[in-house]
């Protein structure tokens, strides 16, 4: 086995990317780079730089790590051939791509990802869940700042590019957003809360199973997670826009994040207005954990889709998104997630932080099998908030696969999801007020 120093270094990188996997031969392997190195890194006149980037000397041989698995593989050296010493262009282009490779550095921050892997450790020890996933970025650059999971995929799959059913964090920010923007949402028009036959012996109920809230307005709605809300706003957005906004942003395709094997999710059939209805809600379809932050985070930034990204090219680094929303909108949209999280009859005020305004939303899906069938009593609980609201420096994902907690828990799940939020947002923001 590999001494323990280089041990955890490689398991920090292994969980923050899946995709990279390695029996013990490499790792041994690459222990014995890392420490054949360990004394030139330490030297590098640029290591403050790493260090800046991804916050300190343990993050730096993680860098180095992800480095060696991108590099060709040594090879023996022999005698060169005629054709050897007629590819001189040939090897400068390889050496500037070797150059390339080795000025990429991670935007993982350790002291953040620690607060990652430190909420995920309390989640996972207090409800044993099949699974957990959080991803912490910075929505202005789309840089992926910490992110882990409780347990590695069998598949080869990564869980933050898996396509997971009924994206309901996600999808209804994009149908408010599409409505704002079609200039269809109005705070306080108002609509019958409860249960809405939308189609001939088709229904749409709210959450507390049908009872509804009597007459409310559409901001109330919101507030409470009204699926009668969404409903009736799919319906007035005009024929096919919705659809054009769930592929707008991003959803139905790969965002060309590093991460292998990343799925691209569907967008659901939108054929009739129940098929509508359920997919303005998130009830069908579905989208990976990374195409939702990526959504969301254009909401925080002012409408420009980015893309996710954990590493990146030192030299001349440009972040550049995708406008597709106006900057009003997207201010609408974050105040109308702000009263989510602060307003009384929001449905998120459990994600409140003292000191920073939280916007957000949260997500409650029955698990569905292979075929797609629902499984009875299981769940998976997520939110998704960025704060400060007004002015938003992080993001955070979080998802807890059907926890082992009691009935009255698990019929709401705020209170598993809610304190690992807070502490990885809270103490994530003040590091970088203190950095």
């Amino acid at each position: 086995m590999t001494s323990s120093i280089e041990e955890k270094e490689i398991s920090t990188v292994l969980q923050s990317f899946p995709s990279l996997q390695m029996d013990e031969d490499k790792r041994r392997e690459i222990a014995s780079h890392i420490r054949r190195e360990r004394e030139l890194l330490i030297q590098m006149k640029r290591r403050k730089k790493y260090a800046k980037v991804i916050g300190g000397l343990a993050a730096s041989f993680a860098v180095l790590f992800i480095a060696y698995q991108w590099m060709p593989s040594e090879v023996t050296p022999s005698a060169p051939s005629a054709q050897q010493t007629n590819t001189e262009e040939s090897q400068k282009a390889q050496a500037a791509e070797t150059t390339s490779q080795a000025d990429m550095v991670l935007t993982l921050d350790s002291q953040i990802q620690e607060y990652v892997e430190e909420a995920i450790h309390k989640t996972g020890k207090a409800y044993q869940p099949e699974n957990m996933t959080v991803i912490v970025t910075d929505p202005n650059t789309g840089e992926i700042l910490g992110m882990g999971n409780l347990k590695r995929p069998n598949d080869q799959v990564p869980h933050i590019v898996r396509a997971i059913p009924d994206p309901v964090v996600a999808f209804p920010i994009v149908t408010l957003a599409a409505a704002i923007e079609e200039g269809k949402y109005h705070d306080n028009e108002t609509y019958k809360s409860g249960t809405y036959e939308i189609t001939p012996d088709q229904f749409i109920k709210d959450n507390n199973n049908g009872a509804g809230w009597g007459q409310i307005t559409y901001l109330e709605g919101i507030q409470r997670s009204s699926h009668i809300a969404f409903a009736k706003l799919s319906e007035q957005i005009p024929n096919d826009s919705l659809q054009q906004y769930f592929e707008r942003f991003g959803f139905g395709a790969k965002t060309g994040t590093e991460q292998l094997n990343e799925q691209s999710g569907k967008i659901p059939n939108m054929n009739t207005p129940y098929e509508i209805a359920m997919a303005a809600y998130g009830l069908a379809g579905s989208a990976s954990a990374v195409q939702q932050v990526a959504a969301v985070g254009a909401i925080a930034n002012g409408g420009e889709l980015m893309t996710p990204h954990g590493t990146k090219e030192d030299r001349n680094h440009i972040d550049i998104g995708r406008r597709v929303i106006s900057e009003e909108t997207a201010k609408q949209v974050r105040e109308i997630l702000e009263s989510v999280v602060k307003t009384a009859p929001g449905s998120s005020r459990e994600f409140s932080i003292k000191g920073h305004a939280v916007a957000g939303r949260t997500g409650i899906a029955e698990k569905r099998d292979q075929q797609g069938k629902v499984i009875e009593g299981k769940y998976t609980y997520s939110f998704i908030g960025f704060a400060p609201s007004d002015d938003p420096k992080l993001l955070v994902y979080i998802a807890v696969d059907n926890p082992n907690t009691d009935l009255w828990v698990r019929l709401w799940g705020k209170e598993i999801v809610a304190p690992p939020f807070k502490e990885i947002m809270e103490n994530s923001l003040q590091y970088l007020q203190q950095r």
